[in-house]
């Protein structure tokens, strides 16, 4: 994949700016909602779909394409573009899709960062063009008896030169520009029973953003851990989700808060890191059941955004842990963003 350079630095616009702020202030001060401002839907995307339903939607870094998984194990790729709402490209993947993410320094003006990685069941990681459709590149994790494993996430590091994957009580990371078997293991705990280290499947990953080289890792045993990239040495370990699953976890632009939210668990817990082990706030929603709910941290940094199973949008203001807005009317769970 090609380096960073300076036509896709411009391209990134304003999110990555306001992300990498390091005044705390005026990051939260690049945006304010206010009641004024109540969203209204542009259009719909039904037909690509047919009968299934969709399991997630990803916005993509540049902003201008969306990238969406559904029952049918299909990826699909839109253009952010009321007037075409077909899919611009479908890529099937084998199995059921665990997770999916956007290579961090995506442009649409420079197609060799066009990419996003998959990972589905009984299927190793896959790496998609997404101005051609085509499989760019496969990497693959064998487990102590020589046979293949997926893994359940997958995260690009904020260089987007390594790619890591969760695993039962296990990550491993490949170096993105060398697709092959080749990649490191970092066992987390000994055994499923251990008392010591993360156990269970690590569900979600996130990297900081403020280049601290530090990650997030949640695990369905209702913990999330705090690592460092190099060498893997566990800085925090949090519980706040009373050993319901995580099954999200993501930090805010600035890197001062992470975010946690899990199945079965009515509250987003955020987490001041700088505080260590306090949940500074627990914001609401509801989520009863085992479906995977997400939610999404404004690039400002200010406001996070969640699904709710009954099928609401809300808004919350991460400088108060205030509600600030509530989005009803729509069908059904929403479960992604």
């Amino acid at each position: 994949m090609a380096q960073r350079d300076e036509a896709t630095d411009e391209a990134m616009g304003d999110c990555e700016m306001a992300g990498a702020m390091a005044d705390e202030a005026m990051a939260y001060a690049w945006f304010e909602h206010t009641s004024a401002m109540a969203p209204t839907p542009m259009y719909s995307i039904t037909a690509p779909f047919r009968s299934q339903f969709t399991r997630g939607v990803k916005v993509s870094p540049d902003g201008l394409c969306l990238l969406s998984n559904a029952d049918d194990n299909v990826l699909r790729l839109f253009d952010v573009n009321p007037e075409m709402p077909d899919a611009a490209l479908e890529m099937p993947e084998g199995g059921t899709v665990y997770d999916f993410q956007w290579y961090p320094f995506m442009a649409s003006s420079d197609p060799a960062t066009c990419v996003f990685a998959t990972t589905s069941h009984a299927h190793p990681v896959h790496l998609w063009d997404a101005y051609t459709g085509e499989l760019r590149a496969t990497y693959r994790a064998y487990d102590h008896l020589d046979e293949l494993t997926s893994a359940y996430s997958v995260a690009f590091n904020a260089t987007g030169d390594k790619l890591f994957c969760g695993f039962e009580r296990t990550i491993r990371f490949f170096d993105t520009t060398q697709p092959s078997r080749d990649f490191t293991t970092r066992a987390l705990s000994k055994t499923r029973k251990s008392r010591h280290g993360q156990r269970g499947i690590i569900s979600s990953i996130h990297f900081n953003p403020d280049h601290s080289k530090m990650y997030a890792a949640g695990s369905y045993s209702g913990q999330t851990c705090i690592y460092a990239e190099d060498s893997g040495e566990e800085f925090l370990a949090l519980e706040g989700h009373d050993g319901h699953g995580v099954t999200q976890v993501q930090f805010s632009p600035d890197g001062n808060l992470l975010l946690t939210g899990a199945r079965k668990h009515g509250l987003i817990q955020v987490w001041d890191i700088r505080n260590t082990m306090q949940v500074l706030y627990s914001l609401p929603r509801h989520a009863p059941t085992n479906q995977k709910i997400a939610f999404d941290v404004h690039c400002g940094g200010r406001y996070v955004a969640t699904g709710s199973e009954d099928a609401q949008v809300l808004l919350y203001d991460l400088t108060t842990g205030a509600a600030v807005n509530t989005i009803a009317g729509f069908a059904g769970t929403l479960c992604s963003r």
